[in-house]
């Protein structure tokens, strides 16, 4: 698999329309769009590849950024696929480069910054239209292809007991956040490899790490999923939620 590919797996979602919201019964009174699940920083095992980045914007303006309504001019590289009417995910890591774990080593922080609308190319450069952002856009940020996500229609019963031979671990939120509560979307170490389907609930515990029982301090409902890891939110919490927690699935062993 190309480096890259694993930011594409992440996001490779059928499509749904952009305006569609979650139902009650999945997230209970926080509705939640496509887009703001989307907006949750990405957790990625290799680095991206930077095959097509941004290269400035396109306005007489002198900002580096740009915002929601603006053009953008793309840099190309060879058979980049680049073409009128495609849309692209713009993206950046989040924090400093050098501290991107190595193969391996863990999660590294990608931060989604837009969506774009390819308007027009020719061999050395493409004019992209900003949909949508999630942050500012800027020079240097990198595309990849781009699918809506669908968010789940129904959820599974929160009754069910906790399968304690599969322990996720919380990874982070939304511009790298390491503690979350209810409403927050995170992520979680486990994907479709690992069994993981929409709509599946997680009890949340604490290890203390002192020789005692874990202590249960939430629940979560699956939003997404990518192979490795899946965005997932908050729909319990008896105080803060933090990167480390143990995320416990509520299906039969």
């Amino acid at each position: 698999m190309r480096p890259y590919a694993v930011f594409v797996a992440a996001l490779s979602l059928s499509a749904v329309p952009v305006f569609a919201q979650s139902p009650r019964d999945v997230t209970g009174p926080w509705t939640l769009t496509p887009n703001m699940v989307l907006c949750t920083d990405l957790p990625a095992v290799a680095r991206p590849a930077r095959r097509i980045v941004v290269k400035g914007a396109h306005h007489l303006d002198h900002f580096r950024s740009i915002s929601p309504g603006g053009e953008m001019v793309i840099a190309r590289s060879a058979d980049d696929g680049l073409e009128p009417g495609k849309r692209y995910l713009t993206g950046r890591i989040n924090g400093d480069e050098r501290k991107f774990p190595r193969s391996g080593e863990g999660f590294g922080d990608v931060r989604l910054t837009g969506i774009v609308t390819i308007k027009a190319v020719d061999e050395v450069n493409a004019i992209g239209h900003v949909d949508f952002a999630c942050d500012s856009i800027e020079i240097g940020d990198f595309l990849e292809p781009y699918a809506t996500i669908t968010l789940p229609t129904s959820a599974a019963a929160d009754t069910v007991a906790p399968d304690f031979t599969d322990r996720a671990s919380l990874l982070f939120g939304a511009e790298g956040r390491v503690m979350v509560g209810q409403g927050d979307v995170v992520s979680i170490d486990r994907g479709t490899l690992h069994g993981v389907v929409a709509g599946e609930r997680y009890a949340v515990y604490r290890d203390t790490r002192n020789g005692l029982p874990l202590i249960y301090i939430g629940e979560l409902v699956v939003l997404s999923t990518g192979e490795l890891t899946s965005k997932v939110m908050v729909t319990r919490a008896s105080g803060g939620i933090e990167m480390g927690d143990l995320a416990v699935p509520r299906r039969q062993p």
